[in-house]
Formats: C-alpha cells, sequence, structure tokens
C-alpha cells in the first residue's frame, strides 16, 4: 500500500528517469555513484533506505541486502570497478538466497569474496550483461510503502533483483565464482566454468 501523499508529491515535480531502474523521479541535483548506473534522485532513495551515516529507516534482518540488489540493478557500464562491484554483489545475493548464508553475514560475504590471492581482485570477475530493469523492480516501492510494509517491500525487491538475474545465463558463472572465492579455503589459479 502507497502512501497517500506519495503519488501527488511525485507528479508534481520536473523528472529524470534512472538508467538502472526506470523510475521516473522528482529531478534532483545531488551527486551519483561514481561507477552505478543510478539517476541521482535514485541514488538519493538508495542512499536514505539504506541508512548512509544514519541508522535504517526500517529494521530487519534483510536490510544488509538492500545495497547488493541495488548495485545488482544500477549495473553502470563495463570498468574494473562496477564489473568487480556486481560481480561481489550478486555472489553475496547467491550466497544468502541460495547456499542459506544468514544475511547478518552479507559483510563477511563481501570480504571473502575479495580476499587476497591469485588472479588479483580486479582480474577475478568478466562482464555479465545485466538483465533488462527498465520496467522494475525499483526500490522507491519501498519508500513508497507503508511504514509498516517497509520491510516486506524490501525483502520483494532484493528478491526481484536476484530473479532476474538468476534466470540469465550468468548463474553458472556465478556458481564457479562462489565456489572459487568463497568457499574454497585458499584462492588459486582461475579455472573456467564447468
Amino acid at each position: 500500500m502507497l502512501r497517500a501523499d506519495y503519488a501527488d508529491r511525485m507528479s508534481q515535480e520536473p523528472t529524470e528517469t534512472c538508467p538502472g531502474c526506470g523510475a521516473v523521479l522528482p529531478l534532483t541535483t545531488g551527486p551519483i555513484h561514481r561507477y552505478l548506473g543510478a539517476s541521482a534522485s535514485c541514488w538519493e532513495r538508495c542512499a536514505t533506505l539504506t541508512g548512509v551515516g544514519e541508522p535504517a529507516i526500517f529494521l530487519d534482518p534483510f536490510n544488509g541486502l538492500l545495497v547488493d540488489a541495488y548495485a545488482a540493478q544500477h549495473v553502470g557500464t563495463p570498468s574494473d570497478q562496477s564489473i568487480q562491484s556486481v560481480a561481489v554483489h550478486l555472489l553475496t545475493l547467491y550466497g544468502v538466497i541460495l547456499e542459506g548464508v544468514a544475511p547478518d553475514q552479507a559483510l563477511w560475504l563481501r570480504r571473502r569474496v575479495l580476499r587476497p590471492g591469485i588472479p588479483e581482485k580486479h582480474a577475478r570477475f568478466v562482464w555479465l550483461t545485466p538483465p533488462d530493469f527498465c520496467h522494475g523492480p525499483r526500490i522507491v516501492a519501498i519508500e513508497a510503502a507503508e511504514p509498516l510494509q517497509m520491510a516486506a517491500a524490501c525483502r520483494a525487491y532484493i528478491q526481484q533483483v536476484w530473479s532476474a538475474w538468476s534466470r540469465t545465463e550468468h548463474l553458472p558463472t556465478l556458481a564457479h565464482w562462489y565456489q572459487a572465492y568463497v568457499t574454497a579455503e585458499k584462492i588459486g589459479p582461475e579455472r573456467s566454468p564447468a
């Protein structure tokens, strides 16, 4: 259920379209992320919902995965940073959703993927062409939810982003990367996915 004032507020201002999710949002002159593909207004909403520098707006064990889903949806353009970012965030979602790692271990997963080894962390991953997110899901659905529904909206958003990626041809690559960089005791020479 949407808050009553949300739609009115959204329709009365100049807008911009987010290149990552297709959300049409009120134009803002705020900062953008340097390698994620998000509009300033969409990035501002993500920062607010993830509690950058502040306590989270709502409490839920899955809050920590919001940033992973957002980064996996707003991939940007191919660069060392964006390639690594998408891989790390997708592997975190993979670990929690498919491998049963507790959501409160998301930071451990992110660090585990990037631990020292061969190949160097920027050489471990390749660009994965993202699914089309132009028609959602959208992080604004969390912001627009009634306060008691925000945690459920957050979980739905995370699941929808992961679901879109899991239907791509990249799932075997993610499974290989997970085994090589998360479950393996030592990181060694890269082998190709089976």
